[in-house]
């Protein structure tokens, strides 16, 4: 019948096309809300920190290697002494303290010297650095010749090193990206080996002339240096460094005899035993004292440094 609401039959169906659309969107909302659900779950069970799938992570940033505390060098230098009154006084060099009798000296003497030296040192704190330093100087050869009115001729060659230990500090700092600055300062202990070599003669006889001195003192340093380095754990090095060492006397032997060097009161120097000394203070009514050495020597040197 017309109207009525029982004419199923007869109700046009829907196009499947429509269908099917409506669907697939169904299943579309289905499949994103189980991937939204199933990305939260570890957080809903486990909380903030719950891992969280990545698909693509950032590269680690890397970190240099750590710089080894430890390092060791050698070294090796050259350079000069100043004159002082070390100098000054053996030109007053005689073989006699008789004030009547006249004495002209001259002595030869450059003041050269190199050096060579090994560094243990540690990092401290920061861009310093503790360690020791030890080596020697070796000072080139020198001389004098004597000539007296007696008359009496005295010519020794002489031979001189230094060994020393010292406790030092040093700052360093970065000039670029291949250069390196560095600066010290340090003192301690030093011991200086005096050879002498020579002979005297009036003429008629010939004396031999030996002896081998020694005295003990301090020495500071003070020092600059670049560094550049070869390989991660080794360095080359060049740098000037300015020395100053305090002898009090040189003791030892001379001819034989317990003997030191001697300045007396008008300049003269010469060789004695105690008890010449004594004498000689007691007959020419004039103080003496021990020779010291008080100099500043300087220099350039070139090292390689190896660091743990």
């Amino acid at each position: 019948m017309p109207g009525s609401c029982k004419d199923f039959p007869n109700r046009t169906k829907s196009p499947l096309l429509f269908k099917s659309e409506m669907q697939s969107n169904s299943t579309s909302r289905g499949f994103y809300f189980l991937l939204v659900g199933f990305l939260l779950l570890p957080t809903l069970l486990y909380g903030e920190d719950a891992a969280i799938p990545k698909f693509k992570e950032l590269p680690e940033e890397r970190q240099a290697p750590p710089e080894g505390n430890w390092e060791f060098g050698a070294r090796f230098g050259a350079g000069m002494r100043g004159q002082n009154r070390f100098d000054h006084n053996l030109n007053g060099f005689s073989s006699t303290l008789d004030p009547r009798v006249p004495s002209e000296t001259r002595e030869r003497n450059d003041r050269t010297m190199t050096q060579g030296e090994v560094l243990i040192r540690t990092r401290f704190a920061g861009n310093f650095k503790v360690g020791v330093l030890g080596g020697f100087h070796y000072f080139r050869n020198f001389g004098l010749t004597n000539i007296t009115g007696d008359p009496f001729y005295t010519r020794l060659n002489f031979g001189m090193e230094s060994l020393y230990f010292l406790a030092m500090v040093w700052q360093d700092g970065r000039v670029n990206r291949w250069l390196n600055w560095e600066a010290g300062f340090g003192g301690g202990y030093t011991k200086a080996l005096w050879i002498s070599r020579g002979y005297a003669t009036n003429g008629k006889e010939y004396f031999q002339q030996d002896g081998n001195l020694s005295g003990t003192g301090i020495e500071f340093r003070l020092e600059g240096s670049l560094s550049t380095p070869v390989t991660n754990h080794i360095s080359l090095s060049a740098g000037v460094f300015l020395s100053w060492i305090n002898i009090a006397s040189f003791d030892g032997s001379f001819n034989g005899s317990s003997s030191s060097i001697y300045i007396r009161q008008d300049g003269r120097v010469t060789p004695l035993t105690e008890s010449a000394n004594q004498t000689n203070i007691l007959l020419s009514q004039q103080y003496s004292r021990k020779l010291d050495m008080q100099s500043a020597y300087g220099g350039i040197f070139f090292g390689v440094n190896y660091r743990l």
